[in-house]
């Protein structure tokens, strides 16, 4: 009951308030960090996209945790679109006007990933501004052995180091770095703090890709400081109890949360042909589709 200063009386029923409130927090969520017995979400393609209760729930545990895997997904036809279009996802227009990348060794590779080698953990695109918050790792063709999927729950990495080392940790919030990538006739560059706070002080954005980074300016102040926060970072994130790994068979797939989980892979036999295809897009489409099935928008 509100009673303004004219006398006016208002009465709202309780469920009224409630509904608004709901509406207005509906987007905080929260992040369920990994702990070292973390286990990896998985769905059949197939009923992912013909239940809608198994989208409902496969999607509210991508949401907690950044990570789900999604097996069978079709390697025939434009496979990767039509996954995306059948959840009415836009696909984000990747590095140099691509709407997707099909990674496999090359003769002369531009980076590790054309290479049979392990990869590390890191995320994608961090020369951009904004990178592409959401990503789809999809194996089309693997007739090689090895090669097993790596994730890691960054967030949860920078949330032991907040704990343990806070100085660290706001160092790494506040000093901006800059990566690099580019081709022959293109390029990215972008100088931003590799952790982004919201206004409440959470993390809400991360990007780390050893590939890509540029040294700091010799005239940085916390130029020390930030190296030490980066090598620790560095240590935790490499940490092997903190990470997760699971097989891909041809035509397996699996999202992350793109500003959170960091991926890699491990070694993979030379000999035969392995190709995997990236595609971007935004997390926030997949949290608007998250709200419609949940019935969290109404």
């Amino acid at each position: 009951m509100v009673t303004w200063r004219s006398g006016h009386v208002s009465t709202y029923p309780a469920d009224f308030v409630q509904l608004m409130q709901r509406k207005a927090n509906r987007r905080r969520w929260e992040p369920q960090l990994w702990d070292t017995s973390h286990v990896v979400a998985e769905v059949r393609h197939d009923d992912l996209m013909s239940d809608a209760e198994v989208r409902r729930r496969a999607l509210l545990d991508y949401r907690a945790h950044g990570l789900l895997v999604v097996r069978g997904v079709p390697t025939s036809g434009v496979p990767t679109e039509d996954f995306f279009d059948a959840l009415r996802i836009p696909i984000w227009e990747g590095p140099f006007g691509l709407r997707s990348i099909d990674t496999r060794v090359q003769a002369v590779a531009y980076n590790v990933a054309e290479t049979a080698e392990a990869l590390p953990p890191h995320t994608d695109l961090a020369g951009y501004e904004w990178p592409p918050s959401g990503q789809m790792l999809h194996l089309l063709v693997n007739d090689t052995t090895g090669g097993e999927s790596i994730a890691v729950d960054g967030w949860q990495a920078l949330h032991s180091l907040r704990t343990d080392e806070p100085e660290m940790f706001d160092v790494l919030v506040d000093v901006p770095v800059a990566h690099r990538l580019f081709s022959e006739n293109r390029e990215t560059f972008a100088r931003a703090p590799l952790v982004r706070l919201d206004t409440e002080g959470a993390v809400s954005g991360f990007r780390f890709s050893n590939q890509t980074i540029q040294p700091l300016p010799l005239d940085e102040p916390r130029l020390a400081e930030w190296h030490l926060a980066y090598a620790e970072l560095t240590r935790r994130l490499l940490d092997p109890q903190q990470a997760v790994s699971f097989k891909l068979e041809e035509g397996d797939a699996y999202l992350t949360h793109a500003h959170r989980v960091l991926h890699g892979r491990t070694a993979f036999a030379t000999g035969g042909d392995r190709c995997i295809r990236d595609v971007y897009f935004e997390f926030d489409n997949v949290l608007a589709l998250v709200d419609q099935l949940t019935g969290e928008l109404f």
